[in-house]
């Protein structure tokens, strides 16, 4: 998935030499900008040192899912006791869109699929709200290997 960050609320600016610059362009061609390219290398190196624990919190198995929840969770704000993070519909719909995801195609492909067990849909007078659920630990699966112990015959 390319730009769910398409409405950056930190921008990062840096001096490269030019050459290195030229090779960027080239690398990026005409399937990226420069700056998704960049985005791309970032979202990279920063998963690359994610905290160990990030591995231990149960999200989606679709990894597309798994990255709109984790989206979601870093883009919602406000904090509801018990319950997790809310945003509007709207504020997702900015976090998640993106040129092969239009904002009226968000709520079908990201946000209900991640219903009940990620994300919950409320109505107000004002607003739809989605509250975002806090990621929970991963459980212990059962053991299911067989069994080694061998049961003897009576002669």
């Amino acid at each position: 998935m390319s730009r769910m960050d398409h409405n950056p609320k930190q921008r990062v600016s840096f001096g490269c030499p030019e050459e290195h610059v030229e090779a960027l362009d080239e690398i990026a061609g005409e399937d990226a900008s420069r700056s998704e390219l960049l985005r791309e290398l970032v979202a990279e190196k920063v998963e690359e040192h994610r905290d160990d624990s990030a591995d231990d919190i149960h999200t989606p198995d679709d990894p597309m899912l798994e990255e709109a929840y984790r989206t979601l969770l870093d883009t919602a704000e406000e904090q509801i006791p018990g319950a997790g993070l809310r945003l509007t519909i709207e504020e997702a719909k900015n976090a998640l869109y993106d040129n092969r995801t239009p904002k009226d195609a968000v709520m079908t492909k990201y946000i209900r699929p991640l219903k009940p067990e990620f994300v919950q849909i409320d109505s107000s007078m004002s607003n739809v709200w989605i509250t975002v659920r806090p990621p929970t630990p991963v459980e212990q699966a059962p053991d299911t290997s067989p069994s080694t112990e061998v049961a003897l015959a009576d002669d």
